[in-house]
């Protein structure tokens, strides 16, 4: 009788724990979770404008630019306030610090925000017919970078962006180099988040500009 009891107990005892209750991770429309990718974190310098006036891009305290959808930038900023720390998940490129953020979150401890889409192409930053002539000068407080790492123009100290049309910056390098004198006319917005303009002429002061060819849409 007391083996028959031991017998019928072996099945309850092998009965699997349950698992600890986890807080889910939202996934978006990506087949994969993206918080398995590396993490980046840093302190939020500032924000940047791209010529159509849209937010789409941050700079770490630290050095690394981060690139973002436009439609998540008021979230993204909720969370990370200027001054303030931020986690990233995404893609870093090889030859820059650049990092496309595919999802965030203000601390490790904290449920990350994933971003619905990948965010790859300069093309769709191109000034629109309500922009607006700029004419910006300053000193180059880093190269401008695409998300896969090509030069793209210049971030000034006060960090208005200026773009170039695709193709030019590799001939441009002594003018985008941090700690260059930089000066440049083009289309583009300012506002209270700053400013950012696609350049149609560039120099080192606003006497030596020299015009660009436009870009190829």
């Amino acid at each position: 009788m007391r083996r028959r009891g031991a017998l019928f107990l072996l099945p309850a005892l092998a009965l699997p724990r349950p698992a600890p209750a986890q807080t889910p991770v939202p996934r978006g429309e990506f087949w994969f979770d993206p918080t398995q990718l590396p993490s980046f974190t840093g302190t939020v310098e500032r924000y940047l404008l791209n010529p159509r006036g849209e937010t789409d891009a941050l700079i770490f305290r630290e050095g690394p630019q981060i690139v973002f959808p436009p439609d998540v930038a008021e979230a993204v900023r909720q969370v990370a306030p200027q001054g303030r720390p931020l986690v990233v998940w995404g893609i870093r490129a090889r030859t820059a610090p650049v990092i496309t953020m595919l999802a965030f979150a203000p601390g490790s401890d904290a449920t990350p925000t994933v971003v619905e889409r990948f965010y790859w192409r300069l093309g769709g930053r191109l000034p629109e017919e309500r922009a607006t002539r700029l004419a910006v000068a300053g000193t180059v407080k880093q190269p401008y970078y695409a998300p896969q790492g090509e030069v793209a123009g210049a971030i000034l100290e006060d960090g208005t962006v200026i773009l170039v049309p695709q193709g030019m910056a590799e001939g441009m390098r002594d003018l985008l180099r941090p700690g260059a004198k930089l000066a440049a006319e083009g289309m583009g917005q300012e506002g209270e988040g700053g400013r950012a303009l696609l350049a149609s002429a560039l120099g080192d002061q606003p006497g030596t500009l020299k015009p660009l060819p436009p870009p190829q849409r």
